[in-house]
């Protein structure tokens, strides 16, 4: 008898876990599509806002410092648009809101999503799987979200096969920040 109330009390507890997770799931996933609808806009408004001068056009003839202005005026609109979106993707791949922003910033940091995503990019120890064909496994940038306060999230690769973990942080006094992998896996 006792042993079936323990049973039926772990799986109560399971369900609610289950379910807990699955809204946490769903949250992120709108906010997934939110952001990508909302890069879509920018980029879109990017190209539509910006206006360069147009190349030199000597009588008729394109010639090779023609078409060097038009590169140099592309690679520079490209750099724009990849600044503008890597500081807004930045902004969005965050779950920590301003209180947990707080509480990170008196526990020392100054730009705590910057601070967490470059010391966890520093941290490719936490992955636990080698490399294949000759590659290191490393974390990819644009993949890292910061979940809700201890947690993030980051997808990994060394170029051939990737895979993804939960990572836990935690900031020591003077701004330190440690890092515990929780679980990992490979993508199939």
């Amino acid at each position: 008898m006792k042993k079936n109330l323990v049973l039926l009390s772990a799986l109560v507890l399971s369900l609610v876990a289950t379910g807990f997770f699955a809204y946490r799931w769903r949250r992120a996933d709108t906010q997934l599509r939110e952001t990508v609808a909302w890069t879509q806009s920018v980029m879109d408004s990017l190209s539509s806002t910006m206006e360069f001068p147009n190349p030199p056009y000597l009588d008729g003839v394109r010639d090779s410092v023609y078409w060097q202005w038009v590169a140099t005026g592309a690679q520079i609109r490209v750099r724009q648009a990849q600044a503008v979106v890597r500081h807004w993707v930045g902004l969005r791949s965050t779950l920590i809101d301003e209180i947990d922003m707080m509480h990170l910033k008196e526990e020392g940091l100054e730009d705590p999503p910057r601070q967490l995503r470059e010391s966890l990019l520093a941290r490719a120890d936490l992955i636990p799987f080698p490399g294949v064909l000759g590659g290191t496994m490393r974390i990819q940038e644009d993949s890292i979200v910061l979940l809700e306060p201890p947690y993030a999230f980051a997808g990994f690769d060394d170029g051939h096969v990737v895979g993804s973990m939960l990572v836990k942080y935690s900031v020591k006094p003077g701004g330190r920040i440690e890092w515990e992998r929780l679980w990992a896996v490979m993508d199939e």
